[in-house]
């Protein structure tokens, strides 16, 4: 994919949008949709990238919130906690 199609993919993936969306929204082939399933694919590479840094920042925010008693965040993170040990045992 050349450089300023990364870049709208890039834009796009920050908003959480699923690769058919975005796939729609910049008139992919079927192809180039493909590639977002390719975890070695540039868009691949990047669309994972992008949908970590945004959980990351979302954690981060849903931490802070069941830091100061948030039920609903405190919920979460527990889910989150629980989901983490599984995936070391």
């Amino acid at each position: 994919m050349e450089k300023e199609l990364l870049q709208d993919v890039e834009r796009l993936a920050r908003l959480l949008l699923t690769p058919e969306q975005i796939g729609d929204l910049l008139g992919l082939d079927s192809e180039q949709l493909a590639m977002f399933s390719n975890p070695w694919s540039d868009v691949g590479k990047l669309y994972r990238r992008i949908l970590s840094e945004r959980a990351k920042e979302l954690h981060e925010k849903t931490l802070r919130l069941a830091d100061v008693g948030s039920p609903t965040a405190l919920e979460q993170a527990n889910t989150w906690l629980r989901a983490a040990q599984i995936c070391i045992e």
